[in-house]
């Protein structure tokens, strides 16, 4: 018997009472009046009735003539004239050449490294594969190691490989660096 009357309940009961619920819920309200739209003014005419818009010129009523007279011409400087007074055959004034701009200056040199084929080989050290001499200016610097290092820091005493590029602080420029290959 309990078993049916919650079958009862959940069959009948339920529906009729959510059914009701959303129905006394969603009722629309009255509609609202609709708001007042306001006449359109045209001009008025001399007879005082309204002119149409074509009349006027413009989609408005707007023709764009304000009635004002319009401004004088600016004066024409000397030595110039307006392209509509030109005639085919008349000879054009040559107005004065502007000043020469002075030489444009070098560009800067690029702070970066140089590219691999402007990188010169450092010289061999005979004897000794893990250090190099700098040629040129750079040569009094002495010899440089080019000897690899493990991920530790730790010298493995094996030299680099050749071509490799590498660029040192330069002692005598601070902020400068000095780039080579390993030959």
């Amino acid at each position: 018997m309990r078993l049916s009357l919650i079958r009862f309940f959940i069959l009948c009961v339920l529906p009729l009472v959510s059914g009701v619920a959303c129905k006394t819920r969603n009722n629309a309200g009255p509609m609202p009046p609709p708001a007042e739209i306001p006449l359109s003014e045209y001009p008025v005419g001399e007879d005082g009735q309204p002119i149409p818009p074509n009349s006027t010129g413009g989609r408005f009523g707007y023709s764009g003539d304000s009635g004002a007279p319009l401004p004088p011409p600016p004066p024409a400087s000397p030595g110039s004239r307006e392209v509509r007074d030109i005639e085919p055959g008349d000879s054009i004034s040559q107005a004065p050449a502007p000043p020469e701009a002075p030489a444009t200056p070098e560009p800067p040199k690029p702070s970066g490294p140089p590219s691999s084929s402007q990188m010169k080989f450092a010289d061999r050290v005979p004897g000794d594969p893990l250090v190099v001499t700098l040629p040129g200016a750079n040569s009094s610097l002495g010899p440089i190691s080019v000897e690899k290092y493990d991920s530790a820091g730790n010298p493995t005493g094996e030299p680099l490989k050749r071509g490799t590029q590498v660029q040192i602080p330069d002692p005598n420029n601070p902020g400068q660096k000095i780039y080579f290959k390993v030959p």
